[in-house]
C-alpha cells in the first residue's frame, strides 16, 4: 500500500490527507491517462506547459474548473481510500511550530487508521529539521515500511493529492462552488 500525503488550510482549520492505494502503478496509470485525456484542450503551449509540469490545486481551482474535474474522475477509476484529519483553529494565530506539531500529529492519526503496513510519501517542506522530525515520528508506527519526502512535482500521487486536499478544504469552508466533493465522497473517510 501506498500513502500519499499533503496537507491544507485556511483561516478556520488546518487539514491533512492521505491518498491510500493499493500500488503505485495504479497512480502513475491514472495520472499518464488523466493526462493524455486533457492533451488537447485548447490554451497556449506557455499555459500548458506550466500546468502540465504540476497539475498545482491551485491553478486547477481558480482557472481549470473542468480539468479538475476530469482529474477527480480518473482518480475514482483506481477506488482509492481519502483520508483526512482536521485541527480546528482556536484563533487566526498559527505559528509554524504548532503547525509542525499538528501536522505530524494528523497525520499519525491517519496512519494509525490504516489497515495494512504502508509506505508513505510526503510533500517536502525543505525545511530539513522538520522533515526529519516526520519521519522520525512516523516510522515508529508499526504499520510503517518506509516514509520518503518526494518533490511534488516529481510524484503524481502527491499530485492528486494536493488537489484532494483542497477539495476537501473547498467543501468543508461551505465553498465548492463547483461540487468537487461530490466526484469523489463515496472514497473518503474523516479520521
Amino acid at each position: 500500500m501506498y500513502l500519499f500525503i499533503d496537507e491544507t488550510e485556511n483561516t478556520d482549520f488546518f487539514i491533512v490527507a492521505g491518498l491510500l492505494v493499493k500500488s503505485k502503478e495504479d497512480v502513475v496509470l491514472a495520472y499518464n491517462h488523466f493526462k493524455k485525456s486533457i492533451n488537447n484542450i485548447p490554451i497556449s503551449a506557455r499555459e500548458k506547459s506550466i500546468l502540465f509540469t504540476e497539475f498545482k490545486a491551485t491553478l486547477l481551482d481558480r482557472k481549470y474548473k473542468k480539468i479538475k474535474i476530469r482529474m477527480l474522475e480518473e482518480l475514482t477509476n483506481i477506488k482509492p481510500v481519502i483520508l483526512y484529519s482536521c485541527y480546528y483553529k482556536e484563533n487566526a494565530l498559527f505559528n509554524q511550530k504548532c503547525k509542525e506539531d499538528i501536522y505530524i500529529k494528523l497525520l499519525s492519526k491517519i496512519v494509525l487508521e490504516l489497515n495494512d503496513r504502508a509506505i508513505v510519501i510526503f510533500d517536502l517542506f525543505n525545511k530539513k529539521d522538520f522533515e526529519n522530525k516526520i519521519k522520525d515520528n512516523i516510522k515508529r508506527l508499526e504499520n510503517i515500511d518506509n516514509i520518503i519526502g518526494i518533490n511534488s512535482r516529481l510524484e503524481e500521487g502527491l499530485q492528486f493529492i494536493d488537489n484532494l486536499c483542497s477539495v476537501i478544504r473547498l467543501h468543508k469552508s461551505k465553498t465548492d462552488k463547483f461540487n468537487f466533493y461530490t466526484k469523489i465522497e463515496k472514497f473518503i473517510k474523516e479520521i
